[in-house]
C-alpha cells in the first residue's frame, strides 16, 4: 500500500511539472529597477492608461468594455488600481508562474511592463 501511494505521488508531481512549463518565460521575475523609469510622467492618466492599459488590456472580451476577464476591469482609475492591488497582474505581464497576459501572447515589451511596476511601486499615481 505504501509503495502505491509513493508512485500515485511522483506520477502526480510529474503531471504537475509537465503542465505547468507550458509556456517559456519571458520576463523575470524579479522586482526592476525603476530609476530609467520617470515617476512625474508615469502616471494612470499621462502613461498607463492610455498607451498601457486602453492598447492591451482595458477592452472586449478582455478587462473592460463591459468585459471582466478573470473578474479584473481595467476600464478606470479605481478599477485598474483595484485590479493590480487583488489580483497577479505583474506576474501574469511577466508570465513568471501566471498565465501569460495578454492571452495567448505575445508577452508585452519589457519596456511596457517596467513602466506598469513602476506605476504600482510608486503607489499607482493618477
Amino acid at each position: 500500500m505504501k509503495k502505491k501511494s509513493v508512485i500515485i505521488a511522483i506520477a502526480g508531481l510529474a503531471l504537475v511539472t509537465l503542465f505547468s512549463c507550458t509556456k517559456d518565460r519571458t520576463h523575470p521575475a524579479v522586482l526592476y529597477n525603476c530609476s530609467s523609469v520617470n515617476a512625474a510622467t508615469n502616471t494612470y492618466n499621462l502613461n498607463i492608461n492610455p498607451n498601457i492599459t486602453s492598447v492591451y488590456c482595458a477592452y472586449a472580451p478582455c478587462h473592460g468594455g463591459g468585459s471582466t476577464g478573470g473578474g479584473l476591469d481595467m476600464s478606470t482609475y479605481a478599477s485598474t488600481v483595484s485590479a493590480f492591488k487583488t489580483s497577479t497582474v505583474i506576474c501574469a505581464l511577466k508570465n513568471a508562474g501566471c498565465e501569460l497576459m495578454p492571452k495567448g501572447g505575445p508577452a508585452l515589451p519589457d519596456s511596457l511592463v517596467l513602466q506598469m511596476e513602476c506605476w504600482q511601486q510608486n503607489g499607482f499615481p493618477q
